[in-house]
């Protein structure tokens, strides 16, 4: 009777009765993670011979079970990774940058990894279009994600590490990919913006080049000989080649401008001769002598030309003229 009483005064007393609780529920919790360790291990598990087997979309669908009911834990991050490579393997590039982004918000201890994939990633697609090999294999998804999505996941990038290398190199892809999207006047302030934000950077001279090569390939698709931009080019590119002279991109933007030069050459030339044709003579001597004040090298060089010139223009001094 004694005993009895003594065990009812025990549990009558909240501050006992909650430390039985605490000492039970400490006996019942690790067997319970151990439970539930084992059975995502083997859910894990599953999912990974289905994918030895060849059965993508159904291991797809086992390891996004893991990451929907353990979202926190290692198992998840683990199966996220899976996630991304079968999405990759099917094709489906959007969901497998999606897989990259949760591991980068959802597990901080994946993040660099995961923020240096997404950018190979979109740097893979960047590449896509029609300089791709040609194949005979279907094309798969990921050869025809809009440029637009590849805008949109290079701002996720940045966004995720604006001041990390991968952000860095990001901003200077996004420009790659508003080209490709027809926003131009967009990329052109987005490669300026690199070039000027990261001047020492390694990829800060390529910038530059971009913004002098779109002016040039703007210049060259034009139907007649664009004046106005083929004006806009020759001055990119010249200001490219001073702004970075040891570039090895200089050889590239000097040939470009040789070839916008050349173009503007033959433009005043054939100016020229057309009124001369004519009987025009003051418009033709117009022609001939901006021909000898914007190419003195090349008209000393033609002394036919150079005569012509000090034949219609004899106050006209050009450098080194033929005797």
């Amino acid at each position: 009777m004694i005993l009895k009483s003594s065990a009812m005064s025990f549990f009558s007393s909240p501050v006992r009765a909650g430390l039985l609780c605490f000492f039970l529920l400490g006996a019942l919790l690790p067997a319970q993670a151990r439970d539930t360790d084992e059975s995502v291990r083997r859910l894990y598990s599953r999912a990974q011979k289905l994918m030895s087997e060849g059965e993508a979309e159904e291991a797809l669908e086992r390891f996004l079970n893991v990451v929907k009911h353990y979202p926190r834990t290692e198992w998840s991050a683990l199966s996220l990774w899976e996630v991304y490579r079968i999405n990759i393997h099917l094709g489906d590039d959007e969901a497998a940058f999606e897989a990259l982004n949760r591991l980068i918000v959802e597990q901080p201890g994946h993040f660099e990894k995961a923020h240096a994939a997404q950018l190979q990633l979109v740097q893979r697609l960047l590449g896509n279009g029609k300089e791709s090999r040609r194949t005979l294999e279907v094309a798969r998804k990921s050869q025809i994600t809009p440029p637009e999505i590849l805008v949109e996941m290079l701002k996720t990038v940045i966004k995720n590490g604006p001041q990390s290398e991968v952000g860095i190199q990001a901003h200077y892809y996004l420009a790659i990919a508003q080209e490709k999207a027809g926003e131009k006047k967009v990329a052109i302030a987005t490669h300026e913006d690199f070039t000027e934000t990261y001047p020492r950077h390694e990829l800060a001279d390529d910038a530059g080049y971009q913004v002098a090569y779109i002016a040039y390939k703007d210049w060259k698709t034009m139907r007649s000989n664009g004046p106005h931009q083929r004006e806009g080019a020759a001055v990119s590119l010249a200001w490219f080649i001073a702004r970075f002279p040891e570039s090895d991109k200089v050889a590239q933007a000097r040939s470009c401008l040789s070839e916008v030069r050349a173009s503007e050459m033959r433009e005043l030339l054939g100016l020229a001769r057309y009124y001369e044709g004519r009987g025009n003579e003051k418009a033709a001597a117009v022609y001939y002598e901006q021909l000898a004040e914007r190419f003195p090298e090349a008209v000393v060089a033609d002394k036919t030309l150079a005569d012509k010139i000090l034949k219609t223009q004899p106050t006209t001094e050009i450098i080194g003229a033929v005797r």
